[in-house]
């Protein structure tokens, strides 16, 4: 009977053990998972801050190009320019402007 006894309570230990071993197995399992999921999440944060930048970047090169059209615009328009544009086309000035009424037909089916 005593030896019966022995043998349970080292069943006992056997498998208070292997409890004790799967928990620990479980536990590093979870902190494993656990670092993954941090460098996974660190990695993306990083791409997209890198997607920002490169985004900031196209929007300050953008900025730029609009004020340089902008001024371009401005100088084209300006009375000297516009000038210039006139004479080189032949265009002549006009003394007197007629318009067409609006009770006129100009067309007619």
């Amino acid at each position: 009977m005593i030896a019966a006894y022995i043998q349970s309570k080292r069943l006992e230990n056997n498998r208070y053990n292997r409890g004790l071993s799967v928990l620990s197995l479980i536990i590093v399992l979870a902190i494993f998972s656990l670092i993954f999921v941090y460098l996974m999440q660190a990695n993306g944060l990083v791409s997209c801050n890198y997607q920002i930048r490169e985004h900031q970047q196209k929007i300050s090169e953008l900025k730029a190009k609009g004020e340089r059209l902008e001024m371009e615009a401005a100088q084209r328009q300006s009375p000297v320019n516009l000038e210039e544009l006139v004479t080189a086309l032949g265009m002549i000035e006009v003394s007197q402007a007629i318009y067409l009424g609006t009770e006129k037909a100009v067309a007619k089916r």
